[in-house]
């Protein structure tokens, strides 16, 4: 099968979309698909890196980590128009949506589109549920998911307010899948060692780790507001937090004001290839975000052997168990509470990282490539039908 993924995070930035695209990608080629990929680059200038075609962009003011293209012809769309792909599959509702939407109009494709994120809760934050805010989201919606056959979505969560948004497509619950060999991997002890002085944190503290996109929908802050309590507890309890954004400088402000410098360390950005000897530094994971679909750092951390210590939402249905693989609360006497258990008890934390390692097996690259080209299949099939029925004949050349 001829597969399009078009999206507008790739290479440029880091982010969970990025990874799904490149996850898919990867697994689509070993099983034998035909895959080619258009995403903008970092820049004004296009490119070409193998099957991965780059568009020119520019950054969008007042969101400096936003970029859009306005091309609408371009040598390098021309040539996949010609390839003729059997599906086009979109994961970002902007500027490569737009060009997807009119190569399968061209070669007569379906079109398959992923909704990872709300971006209502993320631009409007607590007033997205005002009655404004609906109206319009959901007139923009509409807007972008005009054209689509089918939307997927990565959790029972999202499909619950995907429905809210009432669309009229058809859409379907497939869970994101990660490269599970990048995080089975082991880091010597020397290596920790290493890790840990370089960053400055003490071989004998219990690191409870983060690794997230600093941005106030992570709700960080709250991590770290509930810390002193903990320490209180144990004082070798330490905080480790990996990544970088706009929030970074709030947390660290935070983080003076409670005055839990010797006790949060904040390690910066980390390589995507990297991130598996962070992961492997600490005993367990943290998260207080509800803003999450389908977190790609949850499945990271259960495939490094950890614990997770999550706030309830329902994205965390079917990945975390409370009691199983870690904890989840709902206050922060609850957290305290659970978290200090955790750290004390080598036992139960040994047995919870054992059912965290079981459970990302459901959650490989190969699954949620399975799981896709299924959804691929039928609604092409589908597509076929309709058009048959209509009278029209396919546009697509070369179909396998």
């Amino acid at each position: 099968m001829k597969i399009l993924l078009t999206t507008d995070s790739y290479t440029h930035m880091t982010n969970g979309v990025a990874i799904v695209v490149a996850t898919l990608a990867n697994a689509y080629r070993e099983k034998g698909h035909d895959v080619r990929v258009l995403t903008i680059s970092g820049d004004r200038k296009a490119h070409q890196d193998g099957m991965v075609y780059y568009m020119p962009s520019f950054e969008v003011p007042l969101y400096p980590d936003l970029r859009m293209s306005l091309v609408h012809r371009h040598p390098y769309i021309k040539e996949v128009r010609n390839w003729a792909p059997d599906v086009v599959h979109i994961h970002s509702e902007a500027s490569t949506a737009r060009i997807g939407k009119a190569i399968a109009k061209a070669v007569g494709a379906p079109v398959v589109m992923t909704w990872h994120t709300d971006y209502a809760k993320y631009a409007f934050h607590k007033h997205h549920s005002l009655g404004v805010v609906k109206m319009v989201s959901k007139r923009l919606m509409a807007i972008m998911y005009y054209r689509s056959n089918i939307i997927t979505v990565p959790s029972y969560k999202a499909k619950s307010i995907l429905d809210g948004y009432g669309l009229k497509h058809p859409n379907t619950v497939i869970p994101n899948g990660i490269m599970l060999e990048r995080f089975y991997q082991d880091i010597t002890p020397e290596e920790k060692k290493t890790l840990l002085r370089q960053h400055g944190i003490g071989e004998d503290k219990k690191l409870l780790v983060v690794i997230s996109r600093l941005s106030a929908e992570k709700s960080i802050s709250e991590l770290i507001e509930y810390l002193p309590a903990l320490v209180e507890k144990d004082p070798q309890i330490h905080l480790m937090i990996a990544g970088s954004g706009p929030d970074e400088k709030h947390l660290h402000n935070l983080t003076e004001k409670l005055g839990m410098e010797e006790h949060i360390t904040f390690v910066g950005f980390v390589k995507p290839e990297e991130t598996y000897r962070y992961y492997k530094l600490g005993i367990a994971f943290l998260s207080a975000s509800t803003f999450e679909m389908h977190s790609l750092t949850y499945l990271e951390a259960m495939a490094c052997g950890l614990p997770l210590i999550c706030r309830n939402d329902p994205s965390l249905q079917g990945v975390l168990t409370d009691g199983f693989n870690g904890y989840i609360y709902n206050t922060q006497d609850e957290f305290t509470e659970k978290a200090f258990r955790l750290t004390q008890d080598i036992a139960l934390r040994n047995e919870m990282a054992k059912n965290s390692l079981q459970r990302s097996m459901e959650f490989s690259e190969d699954a949620l490539a399975d799981r896709m080209l299924a959804v691929y299949q039928n609604v092409r099939d589908e597509y076929d039908k309709t058009t048959t029925k209509r009278g029209k004949k396919s546009k697509r050349k070369n179909k396998s």
